[in-house]
């Protein structure tokens, strides 16, 4: 049986060839069903381009990379999820990269991606810093949640510092006055950005600000646990900001577990509305980023970059918005 052609694929999709190589070719000059058809076409003829000749002829292999720090959060599942759906209306490939938060891990994928002519990279949440010096050539980088010090770069991340501000103006607007703050140890621009927020609004309520209130510790639920198990009976507080959902969490279950009732006795507020947040008794209040536009914005960004390296990098900030559940109260 002879190889499908180009023409062949033309003649099934009812276009022209230059259509389909266009489609091939990730061009956005296409209709939405026009690349539909194309893609329908290529699926049923069984279709097979020559990746690499034609990589190499247009200096364009039709892939992306992506780096993540852990794909079992529900936070970056996502936005390697939005990502992925971008890249496929597109006909590029995706090589999703989990680097367990290692940095050691993570730079062994930046070499694998670079040895394979990746078109782009994105890094979601990378603790990069360490291997710019891998980054010789040109390639496009886009970078989500924490920005990077590569010069080119283009940033997509969430209003971090609104987002810490609103949490605490809301448990102050409930009645909180003592609010812990259970934050990343981690020193990153995004939960420095939260906690500034939290700062500042404290001193626009006219409420001390108070550093036994301010605890950093590992994003894990056994080490909120452990926390509190160990300080709630030395610690006054009437209200948490949790400044991620899965510390939240667990913070509301082991005050439940110790005895507190939620929010008669303590107030919580966390960050980022993962699914649980949701369904977890009490529902906890939340602020909210769109996880699946930073992913969407991330990969178009990117795309602009591969399809006119001279275009300037962007910095594009997404609104976060505070939704309340059972762990506040009414007011």
């Amino acid at each position: 049986m002879s190889a499908v052609n180009i023409k062949e694929v033309a003649c099934l999709a009812g276009v022209s060839p230059a259509t389909v190589s266009r489609v091939l070719n990730g061009s956005k000059n296409v209709r939405k069903s026009t690349r539909r058809k194309v893609l329908q076409a290529i699926e049923e003829s069984g279709y097979r381009p020559n990746q690499v000749a034609r990589g190499l002829r247009l200096r364009r292999f039709q892939s992306i990379g992506l780096v993540v720090p852990d794909i079992t959060n529900e936070f970056f599942a996502t936005i390697a999820r939005s990502i992925e759906d971008v890249l496929h209306e597109h006909n590029y490939n995706l090589f999703l990269c989990n680097t367990r938060e290692d940095g050691e891990e993570e730079r062994r994928y930046i070499k694998a991606l670079l040895d394979k002519f990746v078109d782009g990279i994105i890094f979601v949440s990378g603790g990069f810093e360490e291997n710019l010096d891998l980054f010789q050539g040109d390639i496009p980088v886009v970078a989500i949640d924490r920005r990077s010090n590569l010069e080119g770069v283009s940033f997509v991340t969430s209003a971090n510092y609104e987002g810490g501000y609103l949490a605490a103006k809301h448990l102050i607007e409930c009645g909180c006055r003592r609010i812990l703050m259970v934050r990343d140890q981690k020193q990153v621009a995004p939960m420095e950005a939260r906690w500034a927020g939290y700062v500042d609004c404290l001193k626009d309520y006219n409420i001390p600000y108070d550093e036994g209130l301010v605890v950093s510790i590992p994003v894990e639920r056994e080490a909120a646990r452990e926390y509190l198990l160990r300080m709630h009976s030395q610690l006054e507080f009437d209200g948490i900001f949790a400044a991620t959902d899965v510390l939240a969490i667990a913070c509301a279950h082991t005050l439940l577990r110790l005895g507190y009732s939620i929010p008669e006795d303590v107030q919580i507020v966390g960050f980022d509305n993962i699914t649980a947040a949701e369904y977890y008794n009490p529902s906890l209040t939340t602020i909210a980023q769109e996880k699946e536009a930073l992913g969407r914005k991330g990969a178009e960004l990117l795309l602009e970059r591969i399809e006119d390296p001279e275009k300037e990098p962007a910095t594009v900030v997404l609104p976060v918005q505070l939704i309340q559940r059972a762990s506040t109260r009414q007011y």
